[in-house]
């Protein structure tokens, strides 16, 4: 009844009564409860063994060669055996069954996966610039494109591939560049726009796009003879002080017989920026009543013709090398057709030098002795078969030879008396011909120093007053010199092939690169910061060079092997912001593209985040945290508007104010805190822009908010002044959001009715599957337009941005605002933190008035951080020279 008990043990083994009665007849290997005892053979014979086991293995075989199974032929492996890449690589399978995966994947509709070119294939010449002129098609290539392509982060800006930043954490070195050595930037996007005409025609035309309120007009005397570089504001035509453009730069031709400087036909460089250079084109040809003239075009073959001493393998090669040399975008100048505007009455011609020209910049206190290391002046006596090249034409020529020495022995000079760029005469220009650069570049990257003799330290005020307007005389004006130049360029394989040949001693000169040609550049002095009490005298100093097409990349990597270090687009708003300006003013095209492209990004950016991790600006107080109102902060602080009726009426337009005269009243009555001197016939649609500086601790970031502050705050500042408090002055209280509720109640529904939908199409399902024998797919949910409209809603309740809800930008807080911060971070040199805001006539005549009431000796205003409910203290400057 109870069976056997067996026990591991036999010394203690315990022995039923039938246990020991069976033991002497049978052995018993199983017990009662197996369905009672079994016994076991002794032997079995081998082939009763070897049939049953062959008939497993042939089931076995025939169950891996089903064709009726689900699984793919990868699929089938053992799983050592498998591999991620064996669905869309046949020969990570086992040959045998390549064949069969690859009618499994023909069935399935994918495509058979043809083999990547070997990197080798990929880098020769000829494939290599079949790519670069694919990528060169949306947007456009510098010279310096693929050097900086290795070493910056590329963004695509303005039709172009600019970089940005260094990959490396460059950002204190690069200012450190800026106001100890020589930073290095590419701008030859800055496009140039040529103009001919008479001075009269000319100016009477710039005169309906300027106005001489911001400044010097465009035929100021000072500009005529063509030794300095002018700086004027665009508008469209008759609309100043609205719809601004942008600044343009521009320079005259020099001249040398002077009735032809005063009434003659001149030459009128424009430098524009990519952001405006479409619209100021655009108004130019308006302005000027010009029409587009037939250009000619030059087909990208030209054709050869052979020469009884030429063989035929030299005819076929040069083509070849011509058309390559047209084909690529940032090394031609003569593959353009360039577009020409005329006006047979006027003879105004503009002639858009866009991509023809190189122009790079310099900036630091050691920009002048890269320069004078890497600019060496060609000597014309020593050069060899000058026939061949352009400069043959100029050397019978007694003026150009002149000139030439003129502008050598003043670059000479420089480096005797000139220790920085800040020391010469603001935007002068200065023509050089320059040997090639890749005969006076060091073995290494060295940093270029110079130490001036203080003897003739005395000189440097009589040098730099006795400038003479040939210095600026140059050959590249001329368009058939510069294709000229360009055409006739020794490639760098060439050079460094006949370099292999000539040179006996490495690092030597050779006899072949005396007969190189000269190549002719103008540089162009900028002067830095101008008003010590606004900011750091003479800091920004430094040079542009403009160089004929062609030269980019040698002039480039001449300038890094003497010590300039090179930046991007970040190092413009850098130097910019540590100017106390901004690159784009929030009024120009350039300056909207911008913000219409950051209030995106940030826009996007805040609601990809879960709503448990956004910033709740409604509790905050804050109506528009990623982009400035100018518009309805304008017509909150109208006074010719009522206060009841602000929804009903139309946004009006605003404008920078750019008038000198104003600016400089404005920023005295700052200086004294008073209304003394302060303008009355300011427009309300006028913003004033000044640099602020934080008294205390924070940072307060773009788009911040500026407050008017009580006699409270500035009663508390003097007491935290005393007790040694960086607490804020004022916090904002919390309010309640009043779309929290809605939001909830739509989220809950929006899921209910997705849940509602989901079950339905389940149901769906299923029914489909008592009667189909194949397999049923759930159909597609086809929400997305409910999503979407879903999402919009859920937006308009977190952030309620529109245009006619923004009624109380004035009164969003307790604290009126009166204006914005575009662009806040910490100073380097004045050592905090520090931005630029703009704010409105009423509300900085209200504040001059209260500082004036309280007795305060430096005005002051309320800054609060849109993620904060904290009010800080700062001291501001309004910039004279915007």
């Amino acid at each position: 009844m109870f069976g056997y008990c067996f026990d591991l043990f036999p010394k203690t083994r315990l022995y039923s009564h039938s246990y020991h009665l069976n033991m002497e007849t049978r052995k018993l290997e199983y017990d009662s409860t197996l369905g009672g005892p079994v016994v076991l053979g002794t032997h079995m014979p081998t082939y009763k063994y070897a049939a049953s086991a062959l008939k497993e293995l042939k089931e076995l075989i025939s169950a891996t060669k089903q064709t009726t199974s689900t699984k793919l032929i990868f699929q089938s492996l053992p799983k050592h055996m498998r591999r991620r890449a064996m669905s869309h690589h046949p020969k990570r399978l086992p040959r045998k069954y390549r064949a069969a995966h690859i009618h499994q994947m023909s069935k399935s509709g994918k495509p058979q996966q043809t083999k990547r070119p070997s990197r080798k294939h990929r880098r020769r010449p000829k494939n290599l610039l079949k790519d670069y002129l694919r990528r060169q098609r949306k947007h456009q290539w510098l010279e310096t494109h693929i050097w900086h392509a290795k070493r910056f982060h590329m963004i695509e800006k303005w039709g172009y591939k600019l970089p940005y930043a260094s990959c490396d954490k460059t950002y204190r070195a690069c200012y450190r560049a800026t106001t100890e050595h020589c930073l290095l930037q590419d701008i030859s996007f800055h496009a140039c726009i040529e103009m001919k005409g008479t001075v009269s025609k000319l100016k009477d035309g710039f005169d309906r796009l300027t106005s001489r309120e911001c400044g010097l007009s465009i035929a100021a005397k000072t500009f005529l003879t063509g030794r300095r570089e002018g700086c004027i504001d665009i508008f469209r035509d008759g609309q100043y002080p609205y719809k601004a453009l942008g600044k343009v730069s521009f320079i005259w031709r020099c001249e040398d017989d002077e009735a032809k400087a005063i009434d003659g036909n001149r030459t009128l460089w424009l430098w524009v920026h990519a952001a405006s250079y479409h619209q100021i084109l655009e108004e130019l040809v308006k302005v000027f009543d010009l029409k587009n003239q037939r250009f000619k075009k030059l087909p990208l073959e030209e054709k050869h013709e052979m020469t009884a001493t030429e063989s035929p393998s030299e005819s076929k090669s040069l083509p070849i090398k011509k058309e390559r040399r047209l084909q690529f975008m940032t090394k031609s100048t003569i593959r353009r057709n360039v577009p020409i505007y005329k006006n047979d009455q006027t003879h105004v011609e503009v002639r858009e030098l866009k991509d023809t020209l190189n122009r790079f910049r310099l900036t630091g206190p050691l920009a002048q002795s890269v320069l004078q290391k890497a600019l060496k002046v060609t000597d014309l006596e020593k050069i060899v078969n000058a026939k061949e090249n352009w400069i043959g034409d100029y050397l019978n020529n007694d003026n150009f030879q002149v000139i030439h020495k003129k502008q050598s022995e003043f670059w000479t000079s420089c480096r005797e008396r000139i220790t920085s760029p800040g020391e010469l005469l603001s935007n002068m220009v200065l023509a050089l011909n320059i040997e090639d650069f890749r005969l006076n570049r060091p073995e290494k990257r060295s940093k270029a120093l110079i130490t001036p003799n203080a003897q003739i330290f005395h000189e440097a005020s009589d040098f730099l007053c006795d400038i003479q307007p040939l210095l600026s005389s140059s050959p590249l004006w001329c368009e058939e010199i510069r294709n000229r130049i360009s055409n006739e360029m020794l490639s760098t394989h060439e050079y460094c092939s006949l370099r292999a040949k000539h040179a006996i001693v490495p690092g030597k000169p050779c006899r072949f690169e005396d007969s190189m040609q000269p190549i002719p550049v103008v540089l162009i002095q900028r002067p830095g910061s101008q008003d010590g009490g606004y900011k750091r005298l003479a800091y920004g100093c430094g040079w542009d060079v403009i160089a004929p097409a062609g030269y980019g990349m040698s002039l480039w990597l001449s300038l890094i092997m003497w010590g300039a270090r090179p930046g991007g687009l970040r190092e413009f708003e850098t130097v910019a912001r540590e100017m106390g300006t901004e690159e784009h003013l929030p009024d120009t095209i350039g300056g909207l593209q911008i913000h219409g492209h950051r209030y995106n990004e940030l826009y996007n950016k805040y609601f990809c985040l879960p709503p448990g991790k956004r910033c709740n600006y409604r509790k905050f107080s804050i109506v528009s945290p990623f982009r400035v109102p100018f518009k309805q902060l304008i017509r909150d602080w109208d006074t010719r508007v009522d206060p009841m009726q602000t929804v009903e009426t139309k946004e009006t337009d605003f404008y920078i104010l750019r008038d000198r005269t104003k600016l400089q009243a404005i920023a005295d009555c700052v200086k004294k805190c008073t209304l003394h001197k302060f303008p009355q016939d300011l427009e309300p649609q006028c913003m004033i822009q000044i640099k602020l500086k934080l008294k205390s601790r924070g940072n307060p970031g773009d788009f911040s908010v500026i407050c008017l502050p009580n006699k409270k705050d500035f009663k508390k500042n003097l007491k935290q002044i005393v007790q040694r408090n960086h607490d804020p002055i004022y916090v904002e209280p919390l309010l309640p959001d009043p779309n929290e509720k809605e939001r909830k109640r739509l989220r809950l529904e929006h899921k209910k009715q997705l849940k509602r939908l989901r079950s339905r199409r389940v149901r769906e399902k299923r029914k489909k599957q008592e009667t189909s024998k194949t397999k049923v797919i759930i159909r597609p949910a086809g929400t997305k337009a409910m999503c979407l409209e879903q999402l919009k809603k859920m937006c308009k309740l977190w952030l309620p941005e529109d245009t006619e809800t923004l009624f109380s930008v004035r009164k969003q807080g307790t604290r009126d605002c009166f204006g914005y911060i575009t662009s806040a971070h910490f100073c380097l040199t004045e050592g905090n933190v520090g931005g630029i805001g703009y704010v409105t006539v009423e509300g900085l005549r209200q504040l001059l008035k209260l500082c004036q009431q309280c007795r305060v000796k430096q005005p002051q205003c309320l800054i609060r951080s849109t993620n904060s409910r904290n009010y800080r203290l700062a001291a501001f400057q309004v910039n004279v020279n915007v």
